[in-house]
C-alpha cells in the first residue's frame, strides 16, 4: 500500500486514449503549412504517395493521397526537393503514428537534376566495384590516434570529441580544418584525407558533417572524394548527416555511420570495458600458466619416481657403453692391421716394378741413339747401327758389328 495514494485516474485503454489523441491533435492542427525537405518518397500504385519531411534536427511522415488526380500539371517529387505542405495532421491508429495529410503542394526549389546526378554517380562507382564490401578494411580495435576530416566550428566535430574522450581520454585525435560544403569543400576534404594517407600520423580516420539537404551534402557525393575515400590505406568511416541520408560517401566508405557521434563510437571502445576484457585475459593467463606448472611438477615427479624404481638404469646403461667402446677399439685394431699389410704388399709390388731396381739386378735397358727407340729385338738393328745401353750405373755407346736371331 501507497503511503500517499495517488487521486483517482481514469484507465483508458490503448485504442480509447489513441483515438482521445486523435480527436485532440486532429482539432488542433485542422490546417498547417510545413516546409522541410522530402526524403525516401514512394509512389505506390494506388496513386498515393508517401515521403518524410525533415530538417536538420527532425522528422515526421506525410501522406499525398491521389497525388496526380490531386496536381495533374505537377511533376512527381523527388528526393531532396524542398517543399511546402498545406494539410492536417492525422493520427494512424493501428501505428500510433502522426503524419501530415496534404492537399496542396509547392515544390520551392527542385534539386531534381542534383539527385539524378547523385544515382548516376552511385550507379557508376557501383559497376566499378567501389562498393565491394570484400575490399573494405577493419576499424582498428585499439586505436591509438584518430584523425577527423571535418568543420572544426560545426557541432559534428564537438559531438564526435564528446563521445571519444567520455569513453578513452587517452586516445589521441587530429583534427584537419575543412569546408563541407561550397564548391571548395570537395577539394579541401581530398586534401585531409590525402594528409593523414601520407603522414600515416593516424589509426583512423573520421569524414563527415552534419545534416543538411541534398545541396548541403553535395561535396560528399562528389567523384573526387568517393575515390579519395577508396584509395586510402587508412580505414575511413563516413559519417554525414542525420541517420536517414545517405551519400556517395558512405557506399565509398570502409564503415558507414549514420551520425557524427554514432561514428566516435564505433572507432572508440570504451575504456573499462577494455579494462574488464584485460583484467579477464590476465586471470585466464594466470590460470594457464598455474596449470602449466602443475602439470609440469606431476610429470617431473612421475619420471623421478619411475627412475627409483630402476636403480640398475645407470648401471646397466655404463656397462652397455663399455662394451661398445671394446668393441669399437677391436674393430678398429683389426681394421688398421689388415690395411697395414695391404700397404705394404702394394709397396712392395711397386718396388718390384720400378725399372731402377730392375737394372740393379743386372739387366739394361738397349735404345736407338738416333730416335731414342727402346730395341726390343736383334732384328730391328744393322750393322753400323749406333746404340746407347742404360746400365745400373752408368750408360755405353756401343757400334753393332753384327746381330744374331
Amino acid at each position: 500500500m501507497a503511503l500517499f495514494p495517488s487521486p483517482t485516474i481514469d484507465i483508458y485503454t490503448v485504442s480509447e486514449l489513441t483515438a482521445q489523441l486523435k480527436q485532440f491533435i486532429g482539432g488542433r492542427f485542422r490546417n498547417v503549412r510545413v516546409e522541410g525537405e522530402v526524403s525516401n518518397c514512394k509512389l505506390y500504385p494506388s496513386g498515393h504517395i508517401y515521403f518524410t519531411l525533415k530538417d536538420d534536427n527532425a522528422m515526421m511522415k506525410a501522406v499525398v493521397f491521389n497525388y496526380y488526380g490531386k496536381f495533374p500539371d505537377k511533376a512527381l517529387m523527388k528526393d531532396g526537393d524542398t517543399v511546402t505542405c498545406e494539410g492536417k495532421i492525422d493520427v494512424y491508429e493501428k501505428r500510433g503514428e502522426y503524419q501530415l495529410i496534404v492537399n496542396n503542394l509547392t515544390i520551392k526549389s527542385d534539386q531534381g537534376n542534383l539527385y539524378l546526378k547523385f544515382l548516376a554517380l552511385k550507379e557508376k562507382l557501383f559497376k566499378e566495384g567501389l562498393f565491394d564490401e570484400a575490399k573494405k578494411k577493419p576499424l582498428p580495435v585499439f586505436p591509438e590516434r584518430i584523425g577527423i576530416v571535418t568543420s572544426p566550428a560545426g557541432a559534428a566535430v564537438r559531438d564526435i570529441l564528446h563521445i571519444i574522450y567520455g569513453k578513452f581520454e587517452n586516445v589521441a585525435v587530429e583534427i584537419y580544418p575543412v569546408k563541407v560544403q561550397g564548391e571548395e569543400a570537395p577539394f579541401e576534404i581530398v586534401e585531409g584525407l590525402a594528409y593523414f594517407n601520407k603522414t600515416k600520423s593516424v589509426d583512423v580516420i573520421i569524414v563527415g558533417r552534419g545534416g543538411g539537404s541534398l545541396e548541403d551534402l553535395a561535396p560528399f557525393n562528389e567523384e573526387i572524394v568517393a575515390r579519395a575515400i577508396y584509395t586510402s590505406v587508412i580505414p575511413v568511416v563516413s559519417a554525414v548527416g542525420h541517420e536517414i541520408d545517405f551519400t556517395i560517401a558512405d557506399f565509398v566508405a570502409d564503415v558507414r555511420a549514420p551520425t557524427p557521434t554514432a561514428a566516435a563510437d564505433m572507432v572508440v571502445r570504451d575504456k573499462k570495458e577494455v579494462q574488464g576484457i584485460l583484467d579477464a585475459r590476465k586471470i585466464a593467463l594466470l590460470q594457464g600458466i598455474r596449470n602449466k606448472l602443475e602439470r609440469s611438477k606431476f610429470v617431473f615427479y612421475q619420471q623421478a619416481m619411475e627412475l627409483n624404481e630402476r636403480k640398475d638404469f645407470f648401471t646397466s646403461q655404463s656397462m652397455y657403453v663399455d662394451d661398445l667402446l671394446n668393441n669399437l677399439m677391436h674393430g678398429f685394431s683389426n681394421y688398421m692391421r689388415d690395411t697395414r699389410k695391404k700397404v705394404d704388399a702394394l709397396s712392395q709390388r711397386i718396388a718390384d716394378l720400378n725399372p731402377d731396381n730392375i737394372l740393379e739386378r743386372g739387366y739394361s735397358i738397349t735404345q736407338r741413339k738416333d730416335t731414342g727407340a727402346i730395341v726390343f729385338d736383334s732384328a730391328a738393328v744393322e750393322k753400323a747401327d749406333n746404340l746407347i745401353v742404360s746400365l745400373s750405373k752408368g750408360k755405353i755407346e756401343v757400334t753393332v758389328t753384327d746381330s744374331q736371331q
